[in-house]
């Protein structure tokens, strides 16, 4: 079987700030039209550029989302974004459950991401689920955590969403590291196939077998290829390494 173009999500995080970055991020990686064809690439920038992203990306091969989104569906909840607020703007899928966004000052814990993956379904918006170790335990006891991660979120999660859904798997101990230092390939097709068992276990086989399985820790053009070829992976959630057109389309360039 044919396997699927790489996907690539860039988390920019706070780095990309305002719109005549997002323009010249648009355009330079916008010269390179083989490379968009070669893989499915995914913007997430902060809510505030979201709409501005959107247009720029239309006559693209782009995808544009969030990096978050609210648990609740609108209302009286100052401050939150609604997935009907993305899709208003322009965005396509959100991320939920950043390592990030689990620890403090957000700390959201398992019963708001299970919210979230239910307003983005209930929207219609793609999900890219986070979950990831904090470390690594001898004993296999992370195996657990990743888990209970996984059936808290896919509890909100409709059949007919599957489509657009997808697990990010980033442990915390391996983000801020070096390309040498990060999650070796065999130790990530370890865990790719223990996901791939939970979701088995979870959703209908033929759905479950369907869901693409991303990596996020210290993923650089260096060591890309590389996961890509020997991890097992669909794709990566990339960070910092993202927010820059130049090592964007490094990281392009050697999966294509």
């Amino acid at each position: 079987m044919k396997r699927a173009k790489p996907i690539i999500v860039a988390n920019w995080k706070g780095y990309v700030q305002t719109p005549e970055e997002v323009k010249k991020f648009v355009q330079a990686i916008k010269r390179f039209p083989r490379l968009l064809a070669a893989c499915d690439v995914m913007l997430a920038p902060s809510y505030t550029l979201l709409s501005v992203l959107a247009a720029l990306s239309k006559t693209s091969r782009v995808a544009v989302g969030s990096q978050a989104l609210s648990p609740s569906a609108g209302g009286a909840h100052t401050g939150d974004v609604s997935a009907l607020m993305l899709k208003a703007s322009g965005a396509s899928f959100s991320i939920v459950g950043h390592s990030e966004r689990r620890s403090a000052p957000a700390s959201e814990d398992e019963e708001n991401i299970r919210q979230q993956t239910l307003r983005a379904s209930e929207a219609g918006l793609g999900v890219v689920l986070c979950v990831g170790e904090r470390e690594r335990d001898p004993s296999g006891a992370h195996f657990n955590i990743i888990a209970a991660q996984l059936s808290s979120a896919l509890a909100a999660l409709p059949q007919k969403s599957l489509g657009k859904f997808m697990i990010a798997y980033e442990p915390v101990w391996a983000i801020g590291k070096t390309a040498g230092e990060a999650m070796q390939p065999s130790d990530l097709q370890e865990m790719v196939i223990f996901i791939r068992k939970t979701l088995t276990q979870t959703l209908e086989r033929a759905g479950a077998l369907r869901v693409p399985i991303l990596y996020g820790g210290s993923v650089e053009a260096e060591n890309i290829a590389v996961l890509y070829a020997e991890g097992g992976v669909s794709g990566f959630l990339v960070g910092h390494a993202s927010a820059k057109s130049e090592s964007f389309i490094g990281m392009l360039q050697a999966l294509s």
